[in-house]
């Protein structure tokens, strides 16, 4: 994986350049339920502006430490400017279902998610509907932390494959509609708070292209 992602930057190393923050939380109703929510901003090329506003939140429910599943709701909107620099907003909203399934390979974290996003898009006083599945995959890797992993440094790596199966026609033509990879460096402070900073590469098919971006990211998640 972090190979791919060194060959990725190098392949990609004159494309728009942007970064991303990224507040992720769950909070414990009881042994069974959790209110997951996801805060991000994104910037535009070279971080010159603010882009895109990213608010996600989701009911979950947990079968057991490593099996879960979640409906919910979320709101991306974007910022574009046309040609004389005047910004318009289009706005996307999202219901969505997934799986997800957690476990420890040693002293290592992996994490593997499903989720099946319908989406109404919203362009030029136009709405359109499309359904999307998403892939993920995602590991810690403790470095320098004690022997629980409550507490340290360690490195991440993850993949995200995105795929249009419904109505690809409404936003780029293809089933295949982008792909992040990324690698990163974080700190544990305990078992309820990570942050990370790292580097992660975006290719998303455009109707005529693709687009790919380089984004240097800071996670925070916490967990109570």
């Amino acid at each position: 994986m972090a190979t791919f992602c060194l060959i990725a930057f190098h392949t990609a190393a004159q494309t728009e350049n942007t970064g991303w923050l990224f507040i992720s939380h769950s909070q414990k109703i009881n042994q069974k339920f959790d209110v997951l929510a996801d805060l991000q901003f994104r910037s535009s090329d070279q971080l010159s502006d603010f882009s895109a506003l990213l608010l996600r939140t989701a009911l979950n429910y947990n079968f057991n430490k490593h099996h879960a599943v979640a409906v919910g709701y979320a709101f991306l909107g974007k910022w574009e400017k046309d040609d004389f620099g005047l910004k318009t907003l289009n706005p996307e909203n999202r219901i969505y279902q997934q799986y997800l399934f957690n476990t420890d390979i040693g002293r290592t974290e992996w994490s593997l998610r499903f989720r099946l996003e319908q989406r109404l898009i919203t362009a030029e006083k136009q709405t359109n509907f499309s359904q999307r599945a998403r892939f993920f995959a995602a590991a810690q890797i403790p470095i320098v932390a004690n022997e629980e992993f409550s507490r340290g440094l360690y490195t991440a790596v993850q993949n995200e494959l995105f795929l249009n199966v419904i109505n690809k026609n409404n936003v780029n033509g293809s089933v295949f509609d982008q792909n992040r990879s990324s690698i990163s460096l974080g700190y544990r402070w305990s078992k309820k708070i990570d942050t990370e900073f790292g580097y992660l590469f975006w290719t998303q098919k455009e109707e005529e292209d693709y687009a790919k971006t380089n984004v240097w990211q800071l996670m925070i998640t916490t967990s109570f």
